[in-house]
């Protein structure tokens, strides 16, 4: 019965017949039309099968389907491959959709040109995006046509991404705010509508040196309330980091609702919130400063308030050298100069 059920599915997908002296075999599905002459019915029919698997699995390529196919159906191919590994699945699908959303997405491989790209990447730096996240953008793309050709059998000549020039890291950020600045933008952020949230989230960012992304994917069960410690499920260095917790921080924690997923903050929009908290810094009357600055004013405090020394500041922010700890820290000529006084 079940055979005879897939050879009636079969013969809605898969023709086969004479004309003249050839047999030609026609292979139809989803919007897909699929035709070859054969010399032979047997070999019709084995090409016929082996199209149709192929087409009904979504590995059939050929310059028709490269016609059609275009950047965001090329991204989704690879998310599903690199979800097997990835560390950071989260992030991952986030990336990959943010860039199936862009201009970019839209065109299809063979029109993918390094004029477009180009224009996509100038576009995106003239937006404000930084140099180091439009260059991890580039690269990103630049994988998935690379795992494309190498492992998905997509037949691209050559990947267009690698003829262009990607921006070069950012130079070392170093902006700080004053305590009087800071306490006036934790009031601005608690004053939004949208996402009520929006001080405690930046408040803690201040308090832990956690990434946007690490404290939106915190859960109440990764929080030991009694120790005061938290671990960080999914961080850049694609491993679990426990970082330490203030009083002021579990004080904060508590304070917030539980959401359906078991995350404190319930945010389906990082561009929104992104927005939200530009507005709260122009509120607050403050000039030049984005929410990852929150990282730095946070090391900043924890080696001249608390002082804490750059083996614990590597540790509780996840930097892996101290030299990037230190360029964290910008530890102020002011404090320098009220050390050097207290030892006249």
């Amino acid at each position: 019965m079940r055979s005879l059920v897939g050879r009636l599915e079969r013969k809605k997908v898969m023709y086969i017949r004479k004309h003249r002296n050839k047999w030609q075999c026609l292979v139809r599905y989803k919007g897909y039309r699929v035709a070859q002459s054969f010399t032979s019915k047997a070999d019709g029919k084995k090409w016929g099968l082996k199209t149709e698997t192929e087409l009904m699995n979504g590995t059939y390529l050929n310059d028709l389907k490269l016609s059609q196919m275009k950047l965001r159906d090329l991204l989704k191919l690879y998310l599903d491959k690199a979800l097997i590994t990835s560390r950071r699945p989260k992030i991952l699908r986030y990336e990959i959709g943010l860039l199936s959303r862009s201009p970019l997405g839209k065109y299809p491989l063979v029109h993918l040109s390094p004029s477009k790209i180009s224009a996509y990447r100038d576009e995106r730096l003239k937006a404000g995006k930084s140099r180091s996240t439009v260059r991890a953008y580039l690269k990103l793309m630049s994988r998935a046509i690379t795992v494309g050709r190498k492992e998905l059998g997509i037949p691209l000549t050559h990947n267009p991404f690698e003829l262009v020039e990607k921006p070069k890291p950012n130079s070392a950020r170093e902006r700080t705010l004053e305590p009087n600045e800071l306490k006036r933008l934790f009031k601005s952020c608690s004053a939004c509508s949208l996402f009520h949230f929006l001080g405690v989230f930046a408040e803690i960012l201040y308090l832990t040196l956690c990434r946007r992304g690490e404290l939106i994917r915190l859960k109440k069960q990764d929080v030991d309330f009694i120790n005061r410690v938290a671990v960080l499920q999914e961080t850049k260095a694609d491993k679990p980091r426990t970082i330490a917790l203030s009083p002021r921080v579990i004080e904060l924690l508590k304070s917030l609702p539980r959401s359906v997923d078991g995350t404190f903050f319930p945010i389906k929009s990082i561009s929104a919130f992104e927005k939200a908290f530009a507005r709260a810094v122009k509120r607050a009357n403050i000039k030049d400063f984005h929410m990852h600055d929150l990282r730095h004013c946070g090391a900043q405090h924890l080696i001249e308030d608390e002082g804490w020394n750059t083996i614990e500041l590597m540790q509780q922010g996840g930097w892996t050298s101290s030299s990037m700890a230190k360029r964290y820290a910008n530890i102020s000529p002011k404090y320098l100069a009220k050390k050097l006084g207290n030892q006249s």
